[in-house]
């Protein structure tokens, strides 16, 4: 389990989300530096794997993600909607996994570089091998990776390679 697990736990199940702020431990070095990211409007671009991100989840928008809804896709709509925008695709597990920031929780997401509601589920492109009606998804409530039926609706963030 993460250090930070049982505070995802009591802001999902025994308090109101709202009464819950992300919660970063600084007793080692994050994993996702500010310093690592190059941010330009809309996209990050990660200098440690040559990744550039949107900033938002689909649906966002805006220089915090504060404009519009964040979109709800099964895995295959998911896929879908990356192949609609030219040049960008859903990360695979091992990619999606690269942004999560291990010191914090709720989001376990440096908040400076994502803006916006991040204590997400988000599908990667990866299929769940022991299980033909399973894709992997990273929670960012707590930066954990778990399988999940592909017709259930979780949220999307979109990767390229390159700048």
């Amino acid at each position: 389990m993460y250090p930070l697990s049982r505070l995802f736990l009591f802001c999902t199940v025994l308090a109101p989300l709202t009464l819950c702020a992300q919660t970063c431990q600084s007793d080692f070095p994050a994993t996702t530096p500010t310093e690592r990211f190059e941010i330009n409007n809309d996209t990050v671009y990660d200098t440690q794997t040559g990744l550039s991100w949107k900033r938002c989840l689909q649906g966002l928008s805006g220089i915090q993600c504060e404009q519009g809804a964040i979109l709800y896709l099964n895995w295959e709509q998911a896929l879908q909607a990356a192949d609609a925008e030219t040049g960008w695709r859903l990360p695979n597990i091992r990619e999606l996994k690269s942004i999560v920031e291990k010191q914090c929780a709720v989001p376990a997401l440096n908040i400076q570089v994502f803006p916006g509601d991040n204590a997400s589920n988000v599908w990667s492109s990866s299929p769940f091998a022991y299980n033909t009606t399973s894709a992997w998804y990273v929670t960012f409530a707590t930066g954990e990776s778990f399988n999940y039926t592909r017709d259930h609706a979780l949220q999307v963030r979109l990767v390229r390679s390159g700048q």
